[in-house]
């Protein structure tokens, strides 16, 4: 009896470790395939409510239906924030169009810095000199060449994958539209190819993943929401140019926890403090003390309540995440998490005891 319940927990175990490999090797050599289709199922998750009301309360004919509910997303998306998001590209083009000048203001500051530095080293010895003055025109010229050259290969990489964004975008809502139709059908067709003591689980799992997704998203969104408020009424009352746009800028950044808003606030208090700017200096480093309260106290209690698991579970796997995944991993990991927590409720997977 013993010897079968320990071969039971290494069979258990052997099978998580197996699902965590195919997981891992699907995201990074197979899930980019996939991706314009598995955009258009949650897509699809989150119009069929609307779509099952149109087709059948009002008797709407189910590719009409689909029609209607895809016109409706892109109505929410396009239109209804055109105004905040018209606000943001008039700002975003004249940050572009003005940042050749803070460009070149930023690398006359490094310049005169290092002539300033260069000026102070001749009081120290012969040998540390030399090697000081080499750190600082090579880290001059690291710095010239990241705003020059960087900043331009960035922007190209940014053009040249539009049109392959555009193409996932047109198949995502095109593969949309399709599962709309026939959404039982092809649930039914993947419960088909399950075993059949897993294909009974398989509405529980999905449920389980789904709140996992849709949970985390949120969470995401409110966070992001929340920290590019805070920065845009701090950027607002700081007279800052560009509030809006930079305001939405960080908000993104600050979502991946490798940068985080200090990516941006902390160099440009740093310039602002060598350029004398006083007093915009201090208030960006108190808006990142705000932001960075803020998410202490929020992001663990938001991201454990809307996925179900504990705030430090979740931390965990944001950090395995992004050890084995990468950036993306911030996502993934949660996602995982919470896709094992289902499994092994219902017995798939070993219990944690």
């Amino acid at each position: 009896m013993y010897f079968s319940d320990n071969k039971n927990t290494v069979l258990k175990i052997i099978r998580l470790i197996l699902f965590l490999v195919f997981i891992y090797l699907f995201l990074n050599y197979i899930g980019g395939l996939f991706l314009p289709f598995i955009i258009g199922y949650i897509l699809c998750i989150v119009l069929y409510p609307l779509f099952k009301i149109l087709n059948n309360r009002y008797k709407i004919p189910k590719p009409l239906s689909s029609i209607l509910c895809i016109a409706t997303l892109i109505f929410l998306v396009v239109f209804l924030g055109v105004g905040v998001i018209g606000q943001i590209v008039k700002e975003g083009k004249e940050f572009i169009k003005d940042l050749p000048y803070y460009v070149n203001s930023i690398k006359t500051t490094f310049d005169e810095i290092n002539e300033n530095v260069k000026g102070l080293m001749t009081i120290l010895p012969d040998g540390l000199e030399k090697a000081l003055i080499n750190f600082f025109d090579n880290f001059s010229s690291i710095i010239g060449e990241f705003l020059g050259n960087g900043l331009k290969n960035t922007s190209i990489k940014v053009i040249k994958k539009v049109p392959n964004a555009l193409m996932i975008t047109i198949i995502s809502i095109i593969s949309c539209y399709l599962m709309l139709i026939d959404k039982e059908n092809i649930q039914k067709f993947i419960i088909k190819q399950l075993p059949k003591k897993y294909s009974d689980k398989f509405g529980i799992v999905k449920s389980g993943i789904g709140d996992a997704v849709f949970g985390y998203i949120r969470a995401q969104l409110i966070i992001m929401c929340l920290i590019a408020t805070i920065c845009f009424i701090g950027l607002l009352i700081l007279n800052a140019p560009y509030a809006l746009f930079i305001a939405v800028v960080i908000g993104i950044i600050d979502a991946l926890p490798v940068f985080g808003s200090g990516f941006i606030l902390w160099p440009w208090a740093l310039y602002n403090v060598i350029t004398q700017n006083y007093g915009l200096a201090t208030g960006l480093i108190i808006i990142y003390v705000v932001i960075l309260v803020t998410r202490q106290l929020v992001e663990p209690r938001i991201l454990g309540k809307q996925i179900g698991i504990h705030p430090l579970a979740t931390l965990m796997s944001i950090y395995v995440g992004l050890q084995i995944f990468g950036a993306f991993g911030f996502i993934i990991g949660p996602i995982l998490m919470v896709i094992i927590k289902a499994l092994q409720n219902e017995n798939v997977l070993p219990k944690w005891r």
